[in-house]
């Protein structure tokens, strides 16, 4: 049974994974379309996306039990981060981050209690080494 819960945390933060680099997508082509995050000087929020938030989150996967929470954090004219904080049944598993130069970070374990998301850079990636 561990195994099995294992490989099914496993399985959803490679989801959310995927579901960051969609949504940093969604924030390229917004940049282009603006020419900028910060439209008469205010920050843009996933919601001006066109996503529903709860309490300034997007929790995903959309239903009974989201996995994750995440946050558009680090807005500037030309830079955001993204962080995806686990919730509910992905306690502890780690915080996912991903920043708009495409750097990425994982570390294992952490979120347990309200623990620190680690900061992407060029030498970091999603598989926890």
């Amino acid at each position: 049974y561990p195994a099995y819960q294992n490989h099914l945390k496993k399985t959803q933060r490679v989801e959310m994974q995927a579901e960051l680099v969609n949504l940093s997508s969604h924030l390229q082509r917004y940049k282009i379309a603006n020419f900028t995050f910060t439209p008469a000087n205010t920050a843009i929020t996933l919601a001006d996306l066109g996503y529903a938030l709860s309490n300034g989150s997007l929790l995903l996967p959309i239903g009974n039990k989201p996995t994750y929470a995440i946050t558009l954090g680090n807005v500037t004219a030309n830079t955001w981060t993204l962080t995806a904080a686990p919730i509910n049944s992905q306690l502890g598993d780690g915080f996912i981050v991903l920043n708009h130069r495409g750097e990425r970070c994982w570390n294992k374990g952490t979120g347990k209690t309200n623990g620190t998301a680690c900061v992407p850079t060029a030498s970091t990636n999603w598989d926890g080494k």
